[in-house]
């Protein structure tokens, strides 16, 4: 997802103070160097605070005693957007949450108030990156929990805070809890491209039908346990409807009879019940009838609310339907527009004909009003992009109800036809004792059940129809296919790494290495032997294949059709590793060409990354130690943000200016 990070703005608690502003290019490797004790390592807590953290981590101090709002201005697509949080205070976090849009100038931002919470800003931040709001793991009671990708779960391919970069133990940020490490199984499939929305969707069905399907296999089950045991049943049934005197003139029972044999005398019972004088029951007939016509209603309302939402099912998906044609059509418009830019660049605002001499504009001014209208088109697209995850929803919502309201409708049914059936025989019967008649509905109780299971076979029919949707879905999700392209997808990355680490000077930058996404980290294989990050050894190796893996993912989203991973990465002090020692010093620190040469090979990799996207590279933020010195080599690809040194006696040589203490 193209979203990149223009401006970290701190409002002060002194209104007369000035509004601080760290200004980032969207396409370089932007550096933050300075000493010990300046509020470098504040960078990535703030950034993580503004995009919707739940606990603010900025250290507590200096920097949160005197800033009231923090503020994230980014660049989504060509977008500016504000998102702010206001300093917690003694709480953990701030629900207080202001969100602009609408953001023109930057050097005219609004003062952040109140304007809504972090629920809405974590849900809009979803929405942004077109999440889809579906399951993604295998989930039996629908309530487990990280089972939904969410925006805040890709801060770990964003984040490498100074306790992580060379950590051999953890290699992503927020990794080193068990809930987090959960959600990240679990999201990697999808942020790999190993499996798409339109595979999350089908998966969510499966697991609705699923669910209806072992609803009515245990019904179907338990009707067959209830029969094992009916030829029992039904010789007590065929005794007391003779000791009722319910079957005149019948025979003894014989061993020899099967269930059968004794439905065939019992099924004649309530038919010549109504041979006989027996006195009804007042009002017997009445409650009958109204109970018949208060079924009849609710029949006819669930039939009504089925072709609504048939009628809405239809509609949703014949939008669906031509937004994808509209959208195809504007990919091809801006396919043929495509030359536009080019000949832009090319034609100035003055043009001479080639032919008679002549300087105008015209060709300009048309150039400028295609490209204009390339720019329609390009938003119109995006637009249409943003509308299909609330479709699926629709959709499944749909589907979801329509099923409930079936399975209603066919009880409705049942119960209707039931109680016609009693209605006919109050009407035509006279009741003696009321232990006859309990016996008879009993008897008619178990009969009907005998004839669903082994008679009927509508419940077997559903079951049938629905083991045959479900085996549908399930070639067309095969988990072998999608295990074999999640494996293929890791095995490109793990290639990336591999080419990373060379430039990083790792040891043994050839031997093969994986992306191990059950245990979340890399496996490196020498000769025989295969070994996990935290056993290879030197804090060399450990920032070097943090930053490779960082970078290589990075390489990896950026050629996928969807990706929700924002496209900026920020590193905090990987050099660290390489002299420790010199770190400790304030600022006059001599470095030597050994020094310099590590240094540089991590600029040298991010060069590297740089250049494979000229158009749009991921934006690299670098929070160092060392100094300009480390990367002279690379200054063409380097925007030095701020220098933060004891020995520069301006009042911007710390996070918080000089300003802000007096």
């Amino acid at each position: 997802m193209d979203f990149k990070i223009e401006h970290i703005v701190l409002w002060p608690k002194d209104a007369a103070k000035k509004t601080r502003y760290l200004t980032f290019e969207l396409n370089k490797i932007n550096v933050i160097t300075g000493d010990s004790q300046k509020g470098k390592s504040s960078i990535i807590p703030i950034i993580d605070y503004c995009l919707g953290s739940s606990k603010c981590t900025i250290p507590v101090g200096i920097i949160r005693e005197k800033t009231e709002w923090f503020g994230l201005v980014v660049i989504i697509d060509t977008k500016r957007v504000l998102f702010a949080r206001k300093e917690p205070g003694r709480l953990s976090q701030s629900s207080e949450v202001y969100i602009n849009e609408e953001i023109k100038d930057v050097n005219e931002l609004p003062k952040p108030y109140s304007k809504t919470n972090v629920s809405f800003l974590k849900n809009r931040l979803n929405e942004i990156s077109n999440m889809p709001n579906l399951t993604l793991a295998d989930d039996t009671d629908g309530n487990s929990p990280g089972k939904r990708a969410s925006f805040r779960d890709f801060s770990a391919f964003q984040f490498q805070p100074q306790h992580i970069v060379a950590n051999p133990y953890t290699l992503f940020f927020k990794a080193d809890t068990a809930e987090h490490q959960e959600r990240l199984k679990n999201i990697f499939p999808l942020v790999l491209g190993a499996i798409d929305k339109k595979t999350l969707v089908l998966k969510q069905e499966l697991k609705l039908m699923e669910q209806v399907l072992q609803k009515k296999q245990r019904a179907f089950n338990e009707m067959k346990r209830i029969a094992n045991n009916w030829i029992l049943q039904l010789r007590d049934y065929y005794s007391k409807a003779r000791e009722y005197g319910l079957l005149l003139n019948s025979p003894d029972v014989s061993v020899d009879w099967d269930a059968q044999k004794y439905i065939e005398y019992l099924r004649e019972i309530p038919s010549s019940i109504t041979r006989r004088v027996i006195e009804v029951e007042n009002e017997a007939t009445k409650r009958a009838v109204a109970e018949l016509i208060s079924l009849a209603d609710e029949e006819l309302e669930i039939s009504r609310e089925i072709g609504r939402q048939r009628n809405q099912l239809y509609k949703l998906a014949n939008l669906y339907k031509s937004e994808k044609q509209f959208q195809e059509s504007l990919k091809i418009q801006e396919e043929r527009l495509e030359p536009v830019g080019w000949l832009a660049r090319l034609i100035g605002e003055e043009q001479a004909c080639i032919f008679c001499g002549a300087v105008n504009k015209k060709a300009h001014e048309e150039l400028q009003h295609l490209n204009e209208h390339l720019q329609k088109i390009s938003a119109s697209s995006n637009y249409i992009d943003n509308s299909y995850d609330i479709l699926d929803r629709e959709i499944i919502k749909r589907k979801t109800r329509l099923s409930e309201l079936e399975g209603s409708l066919n009880t409705v049914r049942k119960q209707k036809e039931l109680l016609q059936v009693k209605s006919d025989e109050l009407r035509l019967i006279r009741q003696t004792e009321n232990e006859v008649y309990r016996f008879l509905g009993r008897l008619e109780k178990a009969l009907e059940d005998y004839a669903l299971v082994n008679e009927d076979d509508t419940i077997q029919s559903e079951i049938s129809e629905l083991e045959k949707k479900v085996k549908s879905i399930k070639i067309q999700i095969d988990p072998k296919k999608l295990k074999q392209r999640l494996e293929n997808e890791l095995k490109r990355v793990s290639l990336s790494i591999i080419r990373y680490a060379r430039l990083l000077g790792v040891e043994n930058p050839e031997d093969p290495v994986l992306l191990d996404i059950v245990n979340l980290t890399l496996r490196k294989k020498s000769g025989e032997r295969e070994d996990f990050l935290w056993e290879i050894g030197s804090g060399a190796n450990w920032m070097g294949y943090h930053i490779a893996t960082l970078l290589a993912l990075h390489d990896h989203f950026a050629g996928l059709d969807w990706n929700a991973v924002p496209k900026f990465l920020v590193f905090d002090q990987p050099s660290q590793v390489y002299f420790p020692d010199k770190l400790q010093k304030l600022s006059e620190v001599e470095y030597t060409p050994e020094d310099i040469l590590k240094v540089q090979k991590i600029f040298t990799a991010f060069n590297n990354h740089l250049s494979l996207r000229k158009k749009n590279p991921t934006q690299i933020i670098l929070i160092e130690h060392a100094d300009e010195i480390t990367w002279a080599a690379h200054k063409d690809i380097v925007h030095l943000v701020k220098r933060w040194r004891e020995d520069d006696p301006s009042e911007d040589n710390a996070l918080i200016p000089q300003e802000w203490l007096t």
